[in-house]
């Protein structure tokens, strides 16, 4: 849990940083810009159809079967690397309509530049899912956060030093690509000393990915859904309204979205335990950790959510710069549902470990275009601060509706066992 938040308290101290310097730097429009080049290729990321949550509770069941390693770990790789390469017709579709972005015509070819080079940095990312899941499954989160900390520091340092050299995205782009390229070997490289296994297309199984396919499908419909839903709002800015308000939306949600992300890691620490006491069948121990993590996350959350709605816009200023337009509505809203995700992201951590997730994933499909048509309607009426309550308002709904289904499961399965459950008894 230490390295976790160390990990989260580096991105911090290094985005509060490097933020108002680009914004200075790049200007208003080339900085939107720049965010949504990444929101773009954010989607890429769907194409892994769910593999590696599949891959990463079946590995922690026969992580000491050295046959079964050889099968999963490249049955996973050249899954990943064929689903990467379906994404490239996608891309040139998206690179040859840039200016549906509303980007300026003067801006497009470097604009187009760094979508190649980001690009690339997704594809890197993408297989880089292997050697990152198999220290997760291996219990050496430690050792993988701090990786990820020396990653944080390196882009840290190349994009200080594009900044004060004069460069512009594409430099920016450039360093991503090389702090990534690094991260990723450095990942390969030490996953192999915890798991042995050999990288060889003759262990891939097709069976095996065959059998991936049901369970996998429904982690690839929750995360489409889910990416649609948490990921467009940029998006939908640039096209309907300004790159330039990008920037005005993308930093009074930056703020709540990195608190949620810090107080997720509560819980997150705990995702390795639960597929083992579900497979024990040790429902009362399930329920008081359930208990314990909830609390905590409610009480954090719910002190960091009141101080961001008073001190929200204040902390933008001392962050940005005086100068900077703060939309209090937008943290208001960003803040409110930063606590609600908080929340539900305890009971949802349970869902997705075992296995429990087909509601959600239907729920989620549902909701995401339902996300963006309302998006689409109340920007014309309410502009951005339209567009963040549809899409938080859907997750919202959607989580209330999936919850019940856990603890309706966990709640019976207790009582079976003799127990009487209450949620005020932790572990």
């Amino acid at each position: 849990m230490g390295s976790s938040y160390a990990l989260i308290g580096v991105n911090m101290v290094t985005m509060f940083i490097l933020a108002p310097l680009l914004y200075r730097h790049l200007g208003k429009e080339l900085n939107g810009v720049w965010l949504v080049l990444f929101g773009i290729t954010n989607y890429f990321n769907l194409s892994s159809f769910g593999f590696g949550q599949t891959f990463t509770l079946e590995l922690i069941k026969k992580q000491n079967k050295p046959k079964e390693v050889n099968k999963l770990v490249n049955t996973l790789l050249f899954s990943l690397l064929m689903f990467a390469c379906s994404t490239f017709p996608i891309f040139l579709a998206i690179h040859f309509n840039l200016h549906f972005f509303k980007i300026s015509e003067g801006l497009l070819p470097i604009a187009s530049r760094s979508l190649w080079l980001i690009y690339f940095v997704f594809f890197i990312n993408f297989l880089g899912q292997l050697p990152y899941n198999i220290l997760f499954v291996r219990n050496k989160l430690a050792l993988r956060n701090a990786i990820e900390i020396g990653k944080v520091i390196l882009n840290f340092a190349l994009t200080f030093w594009v900044i004060q050299t004069g460069g512009g995205i594409v430099k920016l782009a450039g360093a991503t690509v090389l702090a990534t390229v690094i991260y990723t070997l450095v990942l390969l490289i030490v996953s192999k000393q915890y798991l042995t296994y050999t990288l060889n297309f003759a262990h891939f199984s097709k069976k095996l990915f065959l059998k991936f396919l049901k369970p996998s499908l429904w982690y690839f419909m929750l995360g489409i859904a889910m990416q649609v839903i948490l990921f467009s709002d940029s998006i939908l800015v640039s096209s309907l309204k300004s790159p330039i308000l990008v920037t005005v939306y993308a930093y009074a949600l930056r703020i709540p979205d990195v608190s949620m992300r810090f107080i997720f890691k509560i819980a997150d620490v705990k995702i390795p335990k639960i597929p083992v006491l579900y497979d024990a069948g040790e429902w009362f121990k399930m329920w008081l950790l359930h208990n314990r993590l909830i609390w905590l996350t409610a009480a954090v959350s719910g002190f960091v959510c009141i101080t961001l709605i008073l001190f929200g816009g204040d902390i933008i200023h001392l962050w940005m710069g005086q100068d900077f337009m703060v939309n209090q509505a937008l943290i208001i809203i960003f803040s409110l549902n930063m606590f609600t995700q908080c929340v539900l992201h305890v009971p949802a951590i349970f869902i997705q470990s075992i296995g429990m997730h087909k509601r959600a994933s239907i729920l989620s499909m549902i909701g995401a275009p339902v996300s963006v048509i309302a998006a689409w309607y109340l920007s014309k009426t309410y502009g951005l601060e339209g567009i963040a309550f549809s899409m938080c308002a859907v997750q919202f709904l959607v989580g209330i509706l999936v919850v019940p289904q856990f603890y309706i499961y966990i709640l019976n399965k207790v009582r079976s066992q003799g127990h009487q459950p209450s949620i005020l008894r932790v572990q």
